[in-house]
């Protein structure tokens, strides 16, 4: 008798969310009219056991939380089993080898979720294009990643903030959990802009791009990883093409802290064969993933340090590894 309880829950998820596809082209977050309110957040925390597993059975009353030492009251929690929005954003434009490989890993993961699961897709090569509004029916979203097209630019580091912001924008004002995998095998020579070779202020003596290759591309990422630490809802980058050179790998280290700085982590993989094991990996995250809401005194600081813990004597045995954005930001 839960699945009906489940699917109202979702629809009233979606209904909140009328005229998200919208709000992707707007990254624009809503701010408090006065700052100095206290603000609310919902925060993912994953508990960690070895290498391989998660637990996935802790209670609300388990968790203690602080921020800047203060305890903080949970307003809210949902566990790893509740009604979730999941996003699939592909930005693949490739060897075909590669995205193959991706394709049928989405489809073994895809076909394993639960009922609680709606998924969306949503294509970011070169701009971003809903191509599917989340849905229950897992063969018609795999029909549409079937269809994409692998023609065009990267789109990643146009489109992340935009996601995240609207990505948020649903998590706040509904009573389920979300989340993003996005799949990419972006290279940085592969986008509009060009990072290989970007403008030197020619009457700037201490213009350092031109004496330092990725100056330019290290600038870009410091202000997205900024702008990103407003939002919550957790984004995991599975790259499946990550290219060697050294500013590619700048690129990937950029795609790391956008990852975390919304929750979420950034999966590389290495070889084709790997692919399968990182898509399976990212998913894994996404289905155990606790999301705490609370209540954060307002601080003159901009951010907010917590520390979740899960008291010893509890459920955990033998005790885990908390994994959660350690910064709060306040709008």
């Amino acid at each position: 008798m839960k699945e009906p309880a489940i699917t109202l829950s979702l629809l009233a998820c979606l209904v909140l969310a009328a005229g998200w596809t919208s709000r992707l082209g707007q990254s624009k977050q809503e701010l408090r009219t006065d700052k100095k309110q206290p603000a609310y957040f919902k925060v993912p925390i994953w508990m960690r056991q070895g290498d391989n597993s998660f637990q996935t059975d802790l209670k609300a009353g388990g968790f203690q939380l602080l921020g800047d030492r203060v305890p903080l009251k949970i307003s809210s929690f949902l566990p790893p089993e509740s009604p979730t929005l999941l996003f699939v954003v592909s930005d693949t434009v490739g060897e075909i080898g590669n995205i193959n490989q991706a394709r049928m890993a989405l489809r073994r993961e895809l076909v394993k979720l639960g009922p609680q699961y709606w998924v969306g897709l949503i294509s970011a090569q070169e701009h971003l294009t809903v191509l599917q509004d989340p849905t229950p029916d897992r063969e018609l979203v795999l029909s549409k990643i079937e269809a994409l097209t692998e023609i065009g630019k990267a789109g990643l580091l146009e489109s992340i903030e935009p996601v995240a912001d609207f990505t948020t924008g649903i998590l706040s004002r509904s009573n389920v959990r979300v989340a993003v995998i996005f799949i990419t095998d972006s290279d940085i020579g592969n986008y509009r802009t060009d990072y290989l070779n970007p403008p030197v202020n020619a009457s700037d003596s201490r213009d350092l791009s031109r004496r330092f290759a990725g100056r330019a591309l290290q600038e870009k990422i410091s202000r997205m990883v900024a702008a990103l630490a407003k939002f919550q809802a957790p984004i995991f980058i599975v790259h499946i093409d990550p290219g060697r050179d050294p500013l590619n790998r700048t690129y990937q280290n950029g795609l790391k802290q956008f990852a975390e700085a919304v929750g979420g982590q950034l999966f590389l993989s290495k070889t084709v064969g790997d692919i399968p094991a990182v898509v399976q990996e990212a998913f894994k995250w996404v289905e155990s993933f606790y999301l705490l809401g609370l209540t954060v005194p307002w601080t003159k600081n901009g951010y907010i340090r917590i520390q979740v813990s899960v008291p010893q004597g509890g459920s955990v045995d033998p005790p885990g590894r908390l994994i959660y954005p350690s910064r709060l930001f306040f709008p």
